[in-house]
């Protein structure tokens, strides 16, 4: 595993525990989260922000570096594959600058790219499925349906669980995954996630 997939797992990692985090603070207490756009404290805001700033794009040049190895002369998959990192690239620079651009526009733009974050995500996993090398990855990626579903349902059984985390904490986990994957694969680690103990 080289520098960039191991800061982008250890991003993923720590924007997932963010996001299950704030899922339980919200099923559990009423309390205003430092990191709320809406209530939150001045450090809480800008400091989730730059995580997300790392993350998305640390999971964009994942996808970009390691792109022979995970489209493996597939046209679909390349494709799908660019516009999940550019979706990614734009939610990056999106964190970056949401304290001087027009908020509601910046709102707008976010909203739509997060949900296409997902919808090419799932695209991605599905297509790489068949490929026993990245199954794990790819199956997390999928799981984000599931996890959506499970989370209306949750919010309908008991109101204020119901939370977007745990798909995303799916996603980035199996983006990461499938970077360290390809890029162990390249190095001659081999397939397992065996290499990313190196």
């Amino acid at each position: 595993m080289r520098n960039l997939e191991r800061a982008a797992l250890g991003a993923a990692v720590a924007l997932s525990v963010l996001s299950v985090g704030d899922a339980v603070l919200r099923g559990v207490s009423d309390a205003v989260l430092p990191w709320d756009d809406e209530a939150g404290t001045t450090w809480g805001i800008v400091a989730t922000n730059l995580l997300m700033v790392a993350t998305f794009g640390l999971l964009a040049a994942v996808l970009v570096r390691n792109a022979r190895g995970i489209d493996d002369g597939s046209g679909a998959r390349r494709w799908v594959r660019r516009l999940l990192a550019t979706a990614l690239a734009v939610l990056s620079v999106g964190y970056l600058v949401v304290s001087v651009v027009d908020a509601d526009a910046a709102g707008i733009v976010a909203g739509v790219t997060f949900l296409l974050m997902f919808v090419l995500g799932v695209v991605l996993g599905a297509l790489l499925l068949r490929r026993p090398e990245v199954r794990l990855p790819a199956v997390l990626m999928v799981s984000v349906v599931p996890l959506i579903g499970l989370a209306f349902a949750v919010e309908a059984l008991a109101p204020g669980w119901g939370h977007p985390g745990y798909a995303e904490t799916a996603l980035y986990l199996g983006i990461a995954l499938l970077g360290i994957q390809v890029a162990g694969e390249r190095s001659g680690v081999g397939p397992s996630l065996a290499g990313a103990r190196t």
